[in-house]
């Protein structure tokens, strides 16, 4: 399964290359935000919406995916569901991520393994300030057109995707292999498109300015909450290597 985890990896690292324009202080239509401050706290430029993704098959494994966002994007909450059939074996998980600007929040709405039922009614959540906090310092770390430069990074244009055009981006995780890129697509801050060695993940539809159900972005009755020191798994997972 490397391919699955490679194709995983190209999507975070291409939505987070999304983020770069905004380190410039401008928009995506290249107009500067009102303040720093506002734009920091509004990730997308649409108050509200629903975006729905193409199933992503692979093999033998079916991924479908809905983003939920309000408050430009401050409150978000992303649906997954998995299927897979594997040599006879066969798994549903359906689970839910909630970001609020405060906390992550990850549940499992449903988990079907090989016919049973192992859906754990907790749920975890992490404090965001802990990650803003690490990424603060590898962002002092980090020139961004150092990055874009050593990445190949390149606007490749517009294209139109569920309907809307946004712009094109493309970067090279090896500088030697230039043909061999990653692509996005991204549309008022949000991604809509991501491609790597073959492998998609594309929008089929956007609701803009939707109105969302309040209990997208809230754990279900019933659940316990599990909070997780950030920092303290990080040093267990490197003293484990």
């Amino acid at each position: 399964m490397k391919t699955p985890m490679k194709f995983t990896a190209g999507i975070v690292l291409l939505s987070s290359l999304a983020l770069l324009p905004g380190c410039s202080g401008q928009k995506s239509d290249g107009t500067a935000p009102a303040s720093s401050s506002a734009s920091m706290q509004r990730p997308y430029e649409i108050k509200s919406g629903i975006v729905h993704f193409k199933p992503v098959n692979m093999m033998g494994v079916k991924i479908t995916e809905t983003l939920y966002f309000d408050d430009y994007g401050v409150r978000e909450a992303k649906e997954s569901v998995t299927e897979s059939d594997i040599m006879g074996m066969k798994n549903y998980e359906h689970k839910m991520e909630i970001r609020d600007g405060k906390y992550i929040i990850s549940y499992a709405v449903k988990s079907i393994l090989n016919g049973k039922d192992e859906t754990s009614k907790e749920a975890t959540r992490t404090d965001m300030g802990d990650m803003r906090e690490m990424a603060a310092e590898m962002g002092k770390l980090i020139n961004v057109n150092e990055m874009k430069k050593n990445m190949d990074y390149r606007e490749e244009g517009p294209e139109t995707v569920a309907g809307v055009t946004g712009k094109k981006y493309s970067v090279a995780l090896d500088k030697s292999k230039p043909d061999a890129r990653i692509y996005g697509v991204m549309y008022k801050n949000i991604v809509l498109k991501s491609e790597m060695a073959g492998l998609s993940m594309e929008a089929s539809s956007i609701e803009e300015n939707a109105a969302v159900p309040a209990d997208k972005f809230a754990v279900p009755a019933g659940y316990t909450v599990k909070d997780i020191d950030l920092a303290a798994e990080m040093q267990r997972a490197g003293g484990e290597r």
